[in-house]
């Protein structure tokens, strides 16, 4: 049996979010053009990159909503890299911003690197997220979501353990510890977690896709497959038929 890491977990919960700060900062400035251009980010990325650069030209390249813009553009237009690299140069111009404000986009730029395949640049950014809010347990989920990613199971385990540390309700991060210890070898810890996951959100699809791997680690087949035939059912149910883990599950129980 292949090695699941969760596919269908939100690998971008904040990355295609407008930053409210900014806005209201863009605002405050007579730039209205940051909302405008946000609203085409769904409708045409093409031509909010466009709108973007052409804010930049019109402002300068220190516009920090038309970088803004332009790196959710560049996510709509499946260019990851360049994204990456468009938040966390934002993220670095903006010196005079809070914390919070900052450490959001840092995040962001975590986010589009991982799905860029970029684990070292995701990781600093999320470094610099978490040296500017280092009690929100969200930017440790997110470091611990690219360790994970890329195999350092070690590294996931120590960061979703820390967001756990301030956030014990968080399916997210009790999925990435469950995934962590089980890929680690520790099968009963890892239950431990999958289950409160499961307790939390009865009905998702990953919660019970991770229980569903470890109970096949503990050699429990019979618990594993009561898992994953869940998975399949509460999917088609919801329409959810191609969501990763139902795909997952469909896979597992055809082995």
């Amino acid at each position: 049996m292949k090695n699941m890491i969760l596919p269908s977990l939100a690998l971008a919960a904040l990355l295609f979010a407008p930053c409210a700060a900014l806005a209201q900062a863009e605002g405050e400035a007579g730039l209205p053009d940051y909302d405008e251009c946000l609203e085409l980010v769904a409708e045409d990325a093409a031509r909010a990159l466009a709108m973007a650069q052409t804010m930049k030209l019109q402002r300068g390249d220190a516009e920090a909503g038309a970088l803004h813009c332009e790196a959710l553009a560049l996510m709509g237009l499946n260019r990851a890299a360049e994204a990456g690299s468009t938040f966390f140069t934002l993220a670095e111009r903006l010196t005079r911003a809070d914390d919070a404000m900052r450490a959001e986009i840092y995040a962001q730029a975590g986010d589009a690197w991982s799905i860029a395949g970029s684990t070292d640049s995701a990781i600093r950014a999320y470094d610099n997220a978490i040296a500017r809010m280092p009690d929100e347990a969200t930017y440790y989920t997110g470091r611990a979501r690219v360790k994970a990613i890329s195999g350092n199971w070690e590294g996931a385990r120590s960061d979703a353990a820390e967001a756990l540390a301030r956030n014990p309700f968080s399916p997210e991060s009790l999925l990435l510890r469950s995934a962590a210890n089980r890929e680690l070898g520790y099968p009963r810890a890892a239950l431990v977690d999958a289950n409160t996951a499961v307790k939390l959100k009865p009905h998702d699809l990953d919660a019970l896709l991770e229980r569903g791997l470890v109970h096949h680690a503990l050699g429990d087949r019979a618990n594993a497959l009561a898992d994953w035939l869940a998975v399949t059912r509460y999917a088609e149910e919801t329409g959810r038929s191609g969501h990763p883990a139902a795909q997952a599950a469909r896979d597992y129980l055809s082995e």
